[in-house]
């Protein structure tokens, strides 16, 4: 069986969130936001979710929902397994729901039907004083990035990431609409955000913007 999470706690200036890096590369984050009333958010929902379950229950903490960033299998199929509301942009649904071919294309697997039966909300529908739901599509139809303002914090998903971008040759995505994102969305983000990414590591976003060859490429393209 793969291994399970290995814990990686990144600390802020008031220890609110907290990251896990599945088997899968994916990173699943808890933030409790500083204004929340100690309510705190699941970040995707990676499969072998149960270190972060444990984790959850150990430190008795109150979860509000868990936040997809988008529908693909390492950022969604631990969703069987979670006990709560789950948000998502209802555009990547059918990926979320229906993983088979995903899993198929990734690892070659062959499945029975694993699809998922429980509700699932539009993420632009919350209504928070402590998020921004901004929506970027072009790694898939429905790839959103979530902003905390308090925090000072963006979970960007797979559209960015430190060194490069997300694909766009996967289901539903698409790279005019990730071009449109980079110049549209990823730009509007605070430079002294820190961005915390669906795989690897965080950085700032003026350092990204900086450095990130891909995302050079495509400003003002």
């Amino acid at each position: 069986m793969f291994s399970t999470f290995n814990v990686q706690i990144q600390e802020l200036s008031v220890n609110d969130l907290f990251v896990f890096t599945s088997f899968t590369t994916s990173n699943c984050y808890i933030v409790t936001p500083s204004l929340s009333d100690g309510i705190s958010y699941v970040i995707d929902l990676p499969p072998d979710l149960d270190p972060v379950l444990d984790y959850i229950k150990k430190e008795n903490l109150s979860i509000g929902g868990a936040l997809l960033t988008h529908g693909h299998f390492d950022h969604a199929l631990g969703m069987s397994s979670f006990d709560g509301s789950i948000y998502i942009d209802l555009n990547d649904e059918q990926l979320a729901r229906n993983p088979e071919e995903q899993l198929k294309s990734f690892m070659g697997l062959n499945l029975d039907s694993i699809t998922y039966q429980g509700e699932l909300n539009e993420v632009k529908d919350i209504n928070s004083d402590e998020l921004v739901v901004h929506s970027n599509p072009g790694h898939t139809k429905g790839s959103s990035s979530f902003e905390f303002p308090s925090l000072g914090i963006v979970f960007t998903g797979d559209f960015i990431f430190k060194d490069g971008i997300g694909r766009t040759d996967l289901l539903t995505g698409d790279t005019n609409e990730m071009i449109h994102s980079i110049n549209n969305v990823f730009t509007g983000f605070h430079d002294d955000y820190i961005l915390y990414p669906g795989h690897g590591d965080k950085d700032t976003v003026k350092s990204i913007k900086n450095n990130n060859i891909l995302v050079r490429e495509y400003l003002n393209d």
